[in-house]
């Protein structure tokens, strides 16, 4: 069992390009023994927004604080907390901060990796706050 509190598990500011305001914390991977999923808790500055992008794996995301416009496909939706959404692989996605506060979600990756070793050298995806 691997158990901790979310203040202590690093935080990174997302720098694929397209993001903006973004960072998130890879509370469970596989450094910490998760061998097939990733758990992210993303935080979206007010004016901010995730990359519009598509790729391989799922997400399914639990929105704990604050508005988001969720774009999917071709389908926008404005969500807030407790809402659930799913993501399936190659579907075109984004999510922007519509509100006054910032926006919190948790959000699943399928994944075998540790982020910070093979994310960070295969993806960019975040650096160091």
């Amino acid at each position: 069992m691997y158990v901790t509190k979310v203040e202590k598990v690093r935080e990174y500011e997302v720098t694929k390009e397209g993001a903006y305001k973004v960072r998130v914390r890879y509370l469970l991977h596989a450094g910490v023994g998760a061998e097939r999923l990733q758990l992210r808790l993303f935080t979206i500055d007010v004016g901010g927004h995730t990359p519009l992008e598509k790729h391989t794996h799922e997400h399914e995301v639990f929105m704990l604080r604050g508005r988001a416009l969720v774009r999917g496909g071709d389908k926008e939706v404005m969500v807030k907390p407790w809402d659930v959404i799913f993501i399936s692989s190659y579907e075109k996605h984004q999510f922007k901060n519509i509100g006054d506060e910032p926006v919190e979600f948790l959000c699943t990756k399928e994944t075998h990796k540790t982020p910070t070793k093979d994310e960070k050298r295969e993806e960019n995806a975040f650096k160091n706050r």
